[in-house]
């Protein structure tokens, strides 16, 4: 529930931001937004600690919002960016086009490393709270978090070598 209520939280306090910016010119009240939206993700993961020391076992969602504050950690930031970046060119004339980053799979992979790493530590944590024999999610969501690693790490050049094959074979 709290991962649900997180998300959903994050995404409004993301277009508020922006909106109170570009269309309401409120920059302070923006900044304020902006700034809550790594809040929400503390706020996920203490909620879902003081869940476990209260004696719940744990089940897939505080998993999952490990592994969601772990991504949005290092993801989010990003993704605010980009948000931010596509309402300034479509409401805003004073705003210059910001360069978007020019990332590689491998610098990808390298951040999904980071964010599986911070991930395993929350679950790592959680663990220690719940207590071994109610750690069954913590530990299937650990086994996910070095997945996600393992395919990111083989997916992404692969999908690079066939847009550069694409590229080649469409000149346009």
């Amino acid at each position: 529930m709290f991962i649900l209520a997180g998300e959903a939280l994050f995404w409004i306090f993301l277009l508020a931001g922006v909106c109170a910016r570009y269309l309401l010119r409120w920059r302070a009240a923006s900044t304020v937004l902006l700034v809550a939206t790594p809040i929400i993700d503390i706020v996920i993961i203490v909620l879902t600690y003081i869940d476990l020391h209260r004696g719940a076992a744990s089940d897939f969602s505080h998993g999952m919002a490990a592994f969601y504050v772990g991504f949005s950690i290092v993801f989010g930031p990003e993704a605010i960016a980009r948000v931010d970046r596509r309402f300034a060119k479509k409401h805003s004339t004073a705003v210059e086009d910001a360069p978007v980053p020019d990332r590689t799979s491998s610098a990808y992979w390298l951040r999904c490393l980071t964010a599986s790493a911070i991930t395993i530590a929350l679950l790592a944590v959680g663990m220690a709270i719940a207590g071994w024999s109610d750690s069954f999610w913590l530990i299937y969501w650990t086994i996910v978090a070095l997945f996600t690693a393992l395919v990111w790490g083989i997916v992404g050049p692969l999908r690079d070598r066939w847009r550069r094959s694409n590229v080649g074979a469409n000149p346009e």
